[in-house]
């Protein structure tokens, strides 16, 4: 049983794969010269062959090979074959990272690459040969001191294969990083995710080495755990080279809900500008207007987020100028404790936008005014070109309102401030 799910799942993963290269390839039809869609391609392949020779049917079915030119398949070299094709394919996949990387170092980086998994497929195939493997059904063995041979093959390729999955996982996390949101971005995370599965697929690697030690060296094909895991991974990473092709469509499809998850977030600042400044609601009549709308709920969040910039407008008088000064003074006293949530210029940023709501709200209803410029207080966020990144930086805003310790700690200054003012 568990033999029939790994070859399904295997050759499953091997249709996907070929298949969704083929989609890929004709999907970028007047971009195929880009050196990394090239890399994609070749990484497809390699991946998709490799799979097809990995299950338990294709082993024995191997070992029946007895006429040439199929006779060097059947004595052991099935499971070479089926290695380096993967050895290959994260090669590819590693080369890929490094050529979407902003450097000017690209192309030395790509040259290590490739001399990487050049000498990594050189060593492992002398290392195989050495060992003078056979194949017994589906299992390859090695006999004699000879398995010492095929443990140093099986441990070269798994330090190769986790090295480059890990490299390509790690490059394309930071290239998402650096993205704004959209297709691209999702993309690179989807395949940085797959890399994460593909890690726990190699690692049924181990598990041939402690055979090849403990039953006098047999290894056979994948067993079901890796197969699926196998298929997790390339549908990860298919999923995420091929965004281009069905992100757009998924986008509109899901940007109503989208928009109704987003005015959640954005419901606690809300209301609590609206408490404090009412008039910041626009009448109750286009609301009901613009939920009869064919896009109700983006209309919606769009009237939201005026609201709020309307009440940041209306506030502006009531905003504390120590406002920086004060989240500055905290995050250095968490960062002394090592306490401190702040991880990029971003967060301080959004932080000190919601601290300052948070004073301006305590002081409006204390009537309090002060003597400051009218953007103290306020930081806008660095690159907005358009409506998805106001309403990704007004979900910082209003989540470090409800849960930032230096909104807090800013807001209880300000009450202290206003309860120490006589009259």
């Amino acid at each position: 049983m568990s033999d029939r799910l790994a070859d399904v799942a295997d050759y499953l993963a091997c249709l996907i794969t070929l298949a969704g290269t083929a989609v890929k390839a004709l999907s970028d039809r007047g971009r195929r010269s880009d050196p990394a869609l090239r890399y994609v391609y070749a990484a497809g392949l390699c991946m998709g062959l490799g799979l097809a020779t990995t299950p338990p049917a294709t082993f024995t079915a191997a070992s029946g090979l007895g006429s040439w030119p199929w006779s060097w398949f059947g004595s052991g070299c099935i499971r070479l074959v089926s290695d380096e094709l993967e050895l290959l394919a994260v090669g590819f996949l590693a080369m890929l990272a490094h050529s979407i990387q902003p450097s000017d170092g690209v192309r030395g980086g790509l040259r290590r690459q490739v001399a990487i998994t050049a000498g990594a497929f050189v060593l492992s195939v002398v290392a195989y040969v050495a060992a003078g493997t056979t194949q017994v059904g589906a299992l390859v063995v090695a006999h004699g001191r000879r398995r010492f041979v095929l443990v140093v093959y099986v441990g070269l390729l798994t330090a190769h294969l986790v090295w480059r999955l890990a490299v390509f996982g790690l490059l394309t996390g930071r290239s998402a990083r650096r993205m704004p949101p959209g297709t691209l971005r999702s993309g690179l995370r989807l395949m940085a995710s797959g890399s994460v599965i593909g890690l726990l697929w190699i690692a049924g690697n181990v598990n041939d080495v402690v055979d090849l030690l403990t039953t006098g060296g047999e290894i056979g094909p994948e067993t079901a755990v890796n197969a699926v895991a196998a298929l997790g991974c390339v549908v990860l990473m298919l999923a995420g080279a091929t965004t281009p092709v069905w992100g757009g469509r998924l986008a509109r499809w899901s940007r109503p809900l989208r928009a109704r998850y987003a005015s959640r977030r954005l419901e606690p600042l809300w209301s609590a500008l609206r408490a404090t400044v009412p008039a910041v609601e626009l009448l109750p009549e286009t609301a009901r207007a613009g939920r009869r709308m064919p896009h109700g709920a983006q209309f919606a969040l769009y009237r939201r987020i005026i609201e709020i910039r309307d009440g940041q407008l209306a506030l502006r008088p009531y905003v504390h100028p120590q406002v920086p000064l004060w989240v500055a003074e905290f995050t250095a006293s968490t960062v002394n404790t090592g306490r401190s949530r702040f991880r990029r210029r971003h967060e301080v940023a959004a932080t000190v936008e919601a601290a300052g709501i948070a004073a301006a709200l305590e002081a409006a209803e204390a009537g309090h005014r002060y003597p400051a410029e009218p953007s103290a207080g306020y930081v806008p966020p660095e690159g907005q070109v358009g409506i998805e990144e106001e309403v990704a930086w007004l979900i910082k805003v209003a989540d470090a309102f409800v849960t930032s310790p230096a909104v807090a700690d800013v807001r209880n200054r300000v009450r202290d401030e206003l309860h120490s003012v006589p009259g």
